[in-house]
């Protein structure tokens, strides 16, 4: 079942959004007391039940032998990359000569071994501001982070019981118990909500992976130069990519999600490779990776395909006509998204191609 492993592990480092880290899990549970149908009173009840805090993470540390794995997993023993060489592509408009640059990122690195080279700083360095998919200092903000969840709860009077299986749901309360983070509140939110999180749990237990991504840090060093940080989507864009799961697949992903729950290495070894290619400009393999669907049912086939549509092809459309406007109006803008929208002939270097630009790779 290593194919849906990798989907579900890959979906939570695309799409990781500083969801996690707002909040206090002990006393949101006390507060969490309603049984009100209202999305926005329950996200704001619910925020911090499924938030993973740094102090409680800290905390995990010194837990007792019943800790699930006590961080005793290294995300470097995966990692065989020390010296980053993403790939970075130029962008330039043949009528006015405005140029572009457009980096694939990683938004879960080692906090080791990451590093970035001197020809992507540069760029860096002589841009007026970055162009994210959506701002991660945003999502410090509760206001904000209510308002990506509420995207993320069904508002049609069904809860995640009436989209799953009841051998997933279960499996997914038992990661949430495991957490000490399950309210029945959870159950109006999304199989890719609990998916996400759960994929986001595990990953906190591994040693040395820092949750901060490529743009992240980006983000927080414009911050504090002064530059502009521009958000290429949306968070009901973002939140319909956490949602891309039809829900036939979402439940084929719960059976092995608790495999990884219970056994980080497994979860790291995909992260790990991930993050490699990557390292490496390995852009195309990262799909090649995603989409060896080799172990996906035939049954499910259509539903993977509609899933990749939802959370990546569609968005590559976007994030292209985000970056043409960026090359019509002259932005010194460097633009990044995560890798994936690279990859294959569908990636935003290719739908900038078609729209007349010169696109060249110059890393």
């Amino acid at each position: 079942m290593k194919k849906s492993r990798i989907l579900c592990a890959f979906l939570a480092a695309l799409m990781a959004l500083s969801a996690s880290g707002c909040g206090d899990k002990e006393s949101s549970s006390e507060k969490v007391k309603t049984t009100t149908t209202n999305s926005e009173a329950l996200t704001a009840d619910v925020v911090g039940t499924t938030a993973a805090p740094e102090d409680e993470t800290a905390e995990s540390e010194t837990k007792d032998d019943t800790s699930k794995n006590d961080g005793t997993v290294d995300i470097n023993d995966y990692i065989t990359v020390d010296t980053p060489a993403p790939a970075l592509w130029k962008a330039s408009d043949p009528e006015t000569g405005n140029e572009l640059y457009l980096m694939g990122t990683i938004h879960v690195v080692s906090e080791e071994k990451y590093s970035l080279p001197d020809y992507i700083m540069e760029v860096y360095d002589n841009c007026d501001g970055i162009a994210v998919e959506v701002d991660p200092n945003k999502l410090s903000d509760m206001s904000v982070l209510q308002e990506f969840l509420t995207y993320l709860v069904y508002t049609d009077g069904t809860t995640i019981k009436d989209h799953i299986s009841e051998e997933s749901y279960e499996i997914g309360k038992e990661c949430f118990e495991d957490m000490g983070m399950y309210n029945e509140l959870l159950d109006v939110y999304t199989p890719g909500f609990w998916l996400n999180q759960i994929e986001s749990s595990a990953m906190l237990e591994l040693k040395n992976l820092s949750s901060e991504g490529v743009d992240s840090r980006f983000a927080s060093m414009a911050a504090d130069d002064g530059k502009e940080i521009v958000d290429i989507e949306n968070l009901e864009i973002q939140a319909s990519a956490m949602n891309a799961y039809p829900d036939a697949l979402a439940d084929f992903c719960f059976k092995s999600i608790k495999e990884e729950f219970d056994d980080p290495s497994i979860i790291a070894e995909s992260l790990g490779e991930l993050y490699n290619l990557w390292a490496t400009g390995k852009i195309d393999e990262m799909l090649e990776v995603d989409e060896n669907s080799d172990e996906i049912p035939d049954e499910l086939l259509d539903d993977y395909n509609e899933y990749m549509d939802t959370m990546l092809y569609n968005r590559n459309i976007g994030m292209a006509e985000r970056a043409a406007e960026f090359l019509e109006d002259g932005d010194n803008y460097f633009f990044m998204v995560g890798s994936l929208h690279f990859a294959g002939d569908k990636g935003v270097d290719d739908l900038l191609a078609d729209m007349g630009y010169t696109v060249e790779r110059v890393h």
